[in-house]
């Protein structure tokens, strides 16, 4: 397995969350954390734990500060075998790190839908977990041609 040139892409969401991958010890495996805070400038973040299939278990936070530009932090690690090694059951991991940076607009934009879906949710039996907003906010950040890639970093750990 190489991730050490991983390039993220955009992840199909669908109803049966095809893209993601649970096990038993997940008791909420997709959260979502939306933090506005105006103490003393817009300082605004929205974080969400996604266990995708193809990148492992990924952390992404939005940032929003109030002036220029919006970025972006991906971070996970994806477990794995390898074949030759003397231990069958010895997991490995791939880390990695990428930062992007993108227009305030977006970031505007997608915060409203996430915040708008929320509300809409209230009086709901189940609460609200946020996942469907988090990776369209997630795919339009990386299809967006004005979005930077500003950090990329990878590793691997036993």
């Amino acid at each position: 397995m190489k991730f050490k040139n991983i390039n993220l892409e955009p992840i199909v969401y669908d109803d049966e969350h095809t893209a993601f991958e649970t096990t038993p010890d997940d008791w909420d495996p997709y959260e979502t954390k939306l933090v506005l805070d105006d103490y003393d400038w817009m300082n605004y973040k929205l974080t969400a734990h996604l266990p995708t299939k193809e990148y492992g278990k990924m952390r992404v936070r939005f940032e929003y500060s109030g002036m220029g530009k919006c970025t972006m932090q991906v971070s996970g690690s994806k477990g794995y075998k390898k074949d030759n090694d003397v231990f069958k059951n010895y997991v490995h991991y791939i880390c990695y790190k990428r930062a992007y940076e993108f227009d305030s607009e977006l970031f505007q934009k997608h915060i409203i839908k996430f915040m708008e879906a929320h509300i809409r949710n209230w009086g709901e039996e189940y609460a609200f977990r946020g996942t469907k907003e988090a990776v369209e906010f997630y795919n339009a950040v990386l299809t967006d041609p004005n979005t930077t890639l500003i950090e990329k970093k990878s590793w691997t750990k036993k």
